[in-house]
């Protein structure tokens, strides 16, 4: 090797000071021959074997030397180093350690050090030299070398990456919260998938307790504040999670500088009850506006990908999704105890003024009435609950009673109620997966209409990202056809095997009496009776505006009665038209 020049002056020849330099691209140190420990104490084993002293150590950890747009701090204190003249001498364990892109950026970086009179030495590389043509020819070639290596090893990545992704296994980012990563089989792969975390039954415990909520119809923001004031640590407490720079990042936050524990917040309910992986399905990052949201993985047929076992069932996390993205006000539970009724608490009684919802109130005579949810600007409409319950229940007895087998449409409504009858009793033991199909399908839908409004937003633009959004909507397309040709499979099975009940056309000369079938149900049996043939009922005033006479209740309650198939879809054409 040729002599050191230093810049600082020759008075200080006599001894070299030297700066190791250590990389590593994972996040965390480990105890293997590449890591930062390793490389810095061979870098230090050099030095003393020479007789040199080590005047600065620097270690990147978690940083690419392949990277254009990776910024080292620990690199550019070395190069700070370098020119304020504190180093005669740079040790690297070899030279991808220094740099991987390529022989320009080592040759620059060569340079760098040879204007401040620095040389570089590598542990592994005792050959290299740079102060003469063949040296620097040997130089170059292992920087190319190593840039090359580095190209494969990024290409197999994303190689590998897209085949994890394809399974639907996970590659990065911590488990949420409730959940652990394991690592299993699928197919030729091994890859990391989620199951509920046993190690903390507590978690999962409050996860599904949060799942049951958020079912009920509380809000986020209510489950957050329940579980704070039962003191049920927040998942930035957990021991996985609590760690010393995640925290100090939570506490620069905070605008107070007290030293408050981590707290529920509605953001942090949210988050885990709209991820995939609590219901069993892989997961996705997407962008929807100027947030990343967890969107279910899909394979090239549109199909969910379930390599996860699930905290709660798919099915009952793709109905939940459905319930909260559906929540508004007027729907949420309020407080406090209430006594089911027959035509509210379960969205289907709306008012005929605004359409919101209307629940049960008493007024101080006594008198039990449906009331609407949102009375502002219409004066509080009401009306009288036992004249409501009657007059629905005799309407559509009535209608039943008067049903002709003879005449095809009655014959077709009829068939239709048999299989909303048959689903709702199971007999025909295909409900399960008539329901979780239906979620699917619900599911996706939603999903095309949320990619339909990102393009019309303009989230996707240029040729290429287009082209994923075409992708991504066939997907969609395709399994919502499959999901729609299975429901009909189903609905065939059912038909073919279940009838209506024949006692219910001969109900007695009052179908409310005693005897009935109906006297002998108990509400929620009643409310299943009204929902096989209706969608709902509207309540419009008890008065006349002008007149100020009391309306009949004839006229005051509509009864939305449910569409055969064919009419809904001929509405839906008259629909798509006029649009």
């Amino acid at each position: 090797m040729s002599p050191f020049v230093s810049a600082v002056g020759a008075k200080q020849l006599d001894t070299v000071r030297a700066a190791v330099y250590a990389r590593q691209s994972k996040a965390r140190p480990d105890s293997s021959e590449a890591s930062p420990e390793a490389q810095v104490a061979a870098g230090e084993a050099l030095a003393a074997s020479r007789g040199w002293e080590v005047v600065h150590t620097f270690k990147d950890v978690g940083r690419s030397g392949w990277d254009p747009h990776a910024v080292r701090p620990a690199f550019e204190d070395l190069l700070s180093a370098v020119r304020a003249g504190e180093v005669d001498v740079v040790v690297v364990n070899e030279l991808s350690r220094l740099t991987r892109k390529g022989a320009h950026d080592a040759l620059e970086i060569d340079n760098e050090f040879k204007k401040y009179g620095v040389r570089f030495v590598s542990v592994l590389e005792p050959f290299l030299d740079t102060s003469n043509a063949v040296g620097v020819a040997i130089f170059t070639l292992i920087a190319a070398l190593a840039k090359q290596d580095s190209d494969i090893k990024a290409e197999r990545l994303r190689g590998a990456k897209d085949v994890i992704r394809a399974v639907g296994g996970r590659h990065s980012s911590s488990a949420p919260y409730g959940m652990r990563a394991t690592r299993e089989k699928i197919g030729n792969l091994v890859v990391s998938v989620l199951e509920p975390d046993e190690d903390n039954p507590d978690h999962v415990a409050t996860v599904e307790r949060m799942v049951e909520l958020s079912c009920a119809g509380v809000s986020d923001n209510k489950i957050a504040t329940t579980l704070d004031s039962e003191d049920v640590p927040a998942p930035g407490e957990a021991e996985r999670r609590a760690t010393e720079k995640r925290v100090q990042s939570i506490k620069k936050r905070r605008v107070s500088n007290e030293d408050s524990p981590i707290r529920w917040r509605a953001q942090t309910v949210r988050w885990i009850l709209s991820h995939p992986a609590i219901g069993g399905f892989a997961s996705e990052r997407v962008k929807r506006g100027k947030a990343y949201v967890n969107v279910v993985a899909r394979g090239e047929g549109g199909e969910p990908l379930t390599p996860h076992r699930g905290i709660v069932p798919g099915a009952k996390w793709l109905e939940l999704q459905e319930q909260r993205s559906k929540r508004n006000k007027t729907n949420r539970q309020p407080g406090g105890e209430a006594t089911p009724t027959l035509l509210s608490g379960w969205r289907f009684t709306t008012c005929g003024i605004c359409a919101g919802s209307m629940g049960q109130s008493r007024n101080n005579g006594g008198q039990d009435y449906y009331m609407c949810a949102n009375p502002k600007g219409h004066g509080g409409l009401s009306i009288k609950r036992k004249d409501a319950d009657d007059y629905v229940a005799r309407r559509v007895w009535a209608r039943l009673a008067a049903a002709d087998v003879d005449d095809h449409e009655h014959r077709e409504w009829l068939a239709e109620a048999a299989l909303r009858f048959a689903l709702q009793r199971d007999l025909s033991g295909v409900r399960e997966e008539r329901r979780e199909t239906a979620a699917h399908l619900e599911h996706v839908r939603n999903s095309i209409a949320e990619l339909q409004a990102d393009r019309k937003a303009g989230l996707y633009r240029g040729r290429e990202e287009l082209a994923v959004w075409r992708a991504t909507m066939t997907q969609y397309r395709t399994f919502e056809d499959r999901c729609t040709a299975r429901l009909e499979e189903l609905d065939k099975q059912t038909t073919a095997a279940i009838q209506v009940p024949s006692d219910w056309f001969e109900p007695g000369e009052d179908p409310l009496g005693a005897g009935s079938p109906w006297a002998a149900w108990d509400v929620f049996e009643r409310r299943e009776f009204l929902d096989l043939f209706l969608s709902g009922i509207s309540v419009g005033p008890g008065r006349d505006p002008e007149s100020r006479k009391y309306i009949e209740i004839e006229d005051r309650v509509t009864l939305h009665w449910r569409h055969l198939e064919k009419e809904a879809q001929e509405e839906d054409e008259e629909v798509s038209a006029a649009l």
